[in-house]
């Protein structure tokens, strides 16, 4: 198990390079196999996601990474 924590830079770079890696693979998705590829992406949190994540963390014992995450992406998709 690791000591790092997660970061909020960190996450925005993952989700940065995860968004290029998934336009590459859908951009020509539905030409090959004949049907759209549905939603794939990585959305970043917004202010309610933000909210959410400092609430759990107030009210039960949750890993800081954890509320980190949440803090930093809203969906995946």
């Amino acid at each position: 198990m690791s000591d790092r924590s997660l970061s909020p830079a960190w996450l925005a770079s993952w989700t940065e390079g995860v968004s290029r890696i998934l336009t590459a693979m859908t951009g020509e998705f539905e030409v090959r196999y004949g049907f759209p590829p549905g939603t794939n992406e990585v959305r970043p949190a917004d202010h309610d996601d933000q909210v959410a994540a400092r609430r759990l963390a107030q009210v039960t014992p949750v890993p800081a990474d954890l509320v980190t995450f949440y803090d930093s992406i809203g969906d995946v998709t």
